[in-house]
Formats: C-alpha cells, structure tokens, sequence
C-alpha cells in the first residue's frame, strides 16, 4: 500500500490566508458602503427627472401651465397664497374629502386632468408631517430615502428676488422639486425646507432660499442658480 504523502495545511499558512482574506474585507466595506450611498443617490436624481417629466409635458399642458395644486377647475380665481401646490395632484384629482378639484379631460380642447394620473405607485401619508402641508391621506412620491419629494412654486416677485430664489425670468411663477438628500431636510420633524412658498404678502415668507445640507433639487421651468447645482452623486 502507497504512504498518503498529502501534506496538511499548516497553521502559519491558514493565519496568513485568513489575515490576506480579513484585508480584503476591510478594502471591500468602505467601497460597497460608498456604493450603495450613491446608487441611492442616483435613483433619487433619476426619480426626479421622472416627476418633471409627469409635470411639464402632461399636467402643465393640460392644465394651460399651472403646477401640481388644489385649484378647482381650471380657473383662476384664487389667489396665489390660498393655492396648496403638492405632489398629490399628480396622483388624484380629488382633495382629501374626495371632491374633485379638477375637470376631467376634454379630448376637444386637450385640457383637463387626465383620468389615471400623471404618476402611479405613490405612498398613502398616515399622518400629516410636523408642520408641513403633506396632509394625511395625500399621496406622496418618495425619494430613496423615503422621504416624499416636495414642489416649492413661487410668483414671480420671489424668484426674482437676489434675497430670494434670484433667477432671472419672465416666468409667472417658479417651482422646482426638492428631496432633503440622506442627511437633514424635509423629514417628520425637520423644517430645513418648506413643502410650500408663498409670497410676500405680510404673511408667509420663503423659509429658505437655497441648497440645505445634502438635498437635491431640479427646477422646472427656469435656470438652476449657481447655489442650487446639485453636487455629483459621488460627492454628496
């Protein structure tokens, strides 16, 4: 019979092969960790494109230019403070009493409030968010974070404004869409951005003008300014 001349795996050789596959892991965390943090990042980005996508090429238009807002019918009539601009509009055309605040779409004049929506698979809020005017029972788009993206709309006095947003425009109104990012922002109990701007009329002021801490913000209808330009993804 043949000796077994196998020869066995010393522990000095199995110390060394655990502590080359213990570097390895240390080199691998970070790198996933930072990974994961801007895929996040870039799907928030992308979900973003996707919602102004759902506003300027279809609410917009058929609304004759308005923003996601409770606004009965196509009128007018109420002023710019009363509106509440919110994302919900894009998912329901119903407060939450369940009174319909838009006209349905008229194929003739290719106006109105298309039946199904401008966005699906929206987030039903259990309970209104801190002093926001996310209301309960309104239908939220939610960023990676899980935090619903806002609209801010303001008049074109705000926008203006070098103390304010600062776009040069001839735009009625600007609005633009905001996710607090990873960190602070808009949150259940963090006010670093405002779901809705008003005007000056005495009452309401613009809570704040510009980028917070790491949100991402896409503007709709104007220029993005200087202090606005998200960083990269990998940056944030």
């Amino acid at each position: 019979m043949k000796g077994n001349n196998q020869k066995g795996v010393t522990l000095l050789e199995l110390t060394v092969v655990l502590l080359i596959l213990i570097a390895l892991a240390g080199l691998a965390i970070p790198y996933i960790g930072g990974t994961s943090s801007k895929v996040l990042c870039d799907a928030t980005d992308v979900s973003m494109a996707n919602i102004k996508k759902a506003i300027m090429d279809g609410y917009y238009l058929d609304t004759l230019g308005r923003f996601p807002q409770d606004l009965a019918g196509l009128t007018a009539n109420a002023t710019f403070a009363s509106r509440d601009y919110n994302l919900h509009y894009l998912f329901s055309d119903r407060n939450i009493g369940g009174g319909r605040i838009h006209k349905s779409f008229d194929p003739d004049s290719a106006t109105g409030w298309r039946s199904g929506g401008y966005l699906q698979n929206g987030v039903v809020l259990a309970n209104d968010l801190g002093g926001f005017s996310l209301l309960a029972g309104h239908i939220a788009a939610m960023d990676s974070w899980g935090r619903p993206f806002v609209i801010q709309v303001v008049n074109n006095a705000n926008c203006i404004d070098s103390g304010e947003w600062g776009i040069t425009t001839n735009e009625d109104f600007c609005a633009r869409l905001v996710s607090a990012g990873s960190g602070s922002g808009v949150g259940l109990a963090n006010g670093d951005i405002d779901t809705q701007i008003l005007d000056d009329s005495g009452t309401a002021t613009v809570q704040e003008q510009h980028r917070q801490n790491d949100d991402r913000i896409l503007y709709l209808n104007v220029p993005t300014p200087a202090a606005d330009i998200n960083p990269s993804c990998g940056d944030s």
